[in-house]
C-alpha cells in the first residue's frame, strides 16, 4: 500500500489527526466528488439522467456484494443501520414464546429492537459477551435469531462470525449482524459466516455519508421476514402508479419503499469503490497494525488499555493513569491539539483507519505523555 497516495485521497490528514471513524469517517476526494457531480446534475438538469440515477443504485448494490462476499440482488439500500436490524426485528414472524439472544456490548441499534419484542411475548436474552461461549447456553428450541456487533462499538471487542454462524447454523438459528464497525476497515464474508441479515451504515469506516446504508438478506431467508415499510419502489407497477399491484419485487429491493438518497448512494458507492481498488485485506492488516501500535504507545505511557489483546479491531478504549483529570478534559485537550476521537463508556475511544501513519499515532502518545 502506497501511503502517501493514499493519504492524499483524505483531505482530512491535511487538517486533523482524525481516530474518529468509529463515529463518522472522513470523506475521501472520490467520495466527495461523486456527490458534488450529482448535486450539480440535479442542480443544472433536475431529474434529466434520473435513468443514470437508477444505474448507479445497480453499482452500488454490486460494490456492497462484493465487499462482504454476497450477489447484489442480496443487497437493499436503506438509510442506516437501525432501520435494517429493526427490519429484521419486526419483519420476522414471531410466536409467543420465541426468545432473540442479543449481547451486554451492543449499541441500542443493536439491542432496543429485540428488547422491544417483548411486548409481543418474545423474551430477549442478553449474553454477557458475542462468544460462542456465552451464546451457546442460552440457546434453545425457542430461539429463533442471534443478533451481535461485529465489533463493539466502545471497546473494540472483534467477535468471531464464523464460530457464532456455524453455532446457529448448528441449531438453526438465524443470524444477524450489526457490522457498521466493521464492514471497510476489516473482511467479512456474510455467506461464509452463515449471516442471514446483515445492516452496515457507510458513513463510518466505508467513508461513505450519512442517510446511505447497506441491508443483506440472504436470498433463502428473503420470504421469511415480512416488509413493514411499503411505497412506490418495492413493488411491481408495470408501468402505471394508479391502482398498481401490491406484489413485491422478488429480491432486496423490496426493502426500499420510497426516494433513496441519490446523492449518498453516489458517494457511497465511490467510497466503497476505493476500498475494493485497494483491498479490504490489505485495508484490515494496516488497520490492525496502526490501532496495535497505539495501544502499545498508550500503555507505555500508563494508560490503561481495555480492548482485549490480540488487538483485532479499529477500535481502541483506553482509560488515563490516575483521576486527576476528567475524561472530558482529555478529549477537549486533544481536540485543541488537532487530535480527533470521542468518550464512550468511561473511556477515549481512539478509531484510526487504514490511511492513518505511525506518525499520527506518535504524536497522539506524545500528546498524552506531556
Amino acid at each position: 500500500m502506497d501511503k502517501k497516495s493514499v493519504r492524499e485521497l483524505f483531505p482530512v490528514t491535511q487538517n486533523l489527526i482524525y481516530f474518529n471513524h468509529a463515529a463518522v469517517g472522513s470523506l475521501s476526494l472520490r467520495a466527495y466528488e461523486a456527490m458534488e457531480r450529482h448535486a450539480r446534475d440535479q442542480r443544472d438538469r433536475g431529474a434529466l439522467h434520473w435513468r443514470e440515477w437508477y444505474a448507479e443504485y445497480d453499482r452500488l448494490r454490486a460494490s456492497a456484494g462484493r465487499l462482504i462476499g454476497v450477489q447484489p440482488n442480496e443487497i437493499a439500500i436503506l438509510k442506516n443501520t437501525s432501520e435494517g436490524l429493526s427490519f429484521v426485528a419486526e419483519g420476522y414472524r414471531w410466536n409467543q414464546g420465541d426468545n432473540v439472544i442479543t449481547t451486554a456490548l451492543e449499541f441500542p441499534s443493536n439491542y432496543t429492537p429485540w428488547k422491544w419484542l417483548e411486548r409481543r411475548g418474545v423474551e430477549c436474552r442478553v449474553a454477557s459477551l458475542p462468544t460462542v461461549d456465552t451464546l451457546d447456553p442460552l440457546i434453545d428450541n425457542r430461539t429463533r435469531i442471534v443478533s451481535v456487533s461485529s465489533v463493539a462499538f466502545h471497546n473494540g471487542f472483534a467477535a468471531d462470525l464464523n464460530a457464532i454462524g456455524e453455532l446457529c447454523s448448528r441449531h438453526n438459528v438465524l443470524f444477524c449482524v450489526d457490522a457498521i464497525q466493521s464492514v471497510g476497515a476489516l473482511p467479512i464474508d456474510a455467506r461464509k459466516s452463515n449471516i442471514a441479515f446483515l445492516a452496515a451504515d457507510g458513513h463510518k469506516w466505508m467513508c461513505g455519508p450519512e442517510g446511505a446504508a447497506i441491508f443483506y438478506v440472504a436470498a433463502e431467508h428473503r420470504d421469511r421476514l415480512d416488509v413493514v415499510e411499503n411505497g412506490w419502489t418495492n413493488i411491481k407497477r408495470h408501468g402505471s402508479f394508479l391502482e398498481c399491484d401490491v406484489d413485491l419485487l422478488p429480491d432486496s429491493r423490496r426493502f426500499e419503499a420510497g426516494s433513496l438518497n441519490t446523492k449518498g448512494i453516489y458517494g457511497l458507492r465511490a467510497a466503497l469503490d476505493l476500498l475494493l481498488e485497494i483491498g479490504i485485506e490489505a485495508i484490515g492488516a494496516e488497520v490492525i497494525r496502526i490501532t496495535s501500535r497505539l495501544a502499545d504507545g498508550l500503555e507505555t505511557i500508563g494508560w490503561r488499555v481495555a480492548s482485549p489483546r490480540p488487538i483485532a479491531s479499529g477500535i481502541i478504549g483506553a482509560t488515563p493513569p490516575g483521576v486527576e483529570r476528567s475524561l472530558l478534559k482529555w478529549h477537549r485537550m486533544l481536540e485543541e491539539n488537532g487530535v480527533v476521537c470521542a468518550p464512550r463508556e468511561g473511556m477515549l475511544r481512539f478509531s484510526p483507519h487504514f490511511y492513518n501513519d505511525d506518525a499520527e499515532v506518535d504524536r497522539v502518545v506524545d500528546l498524552l505523555r506531556s
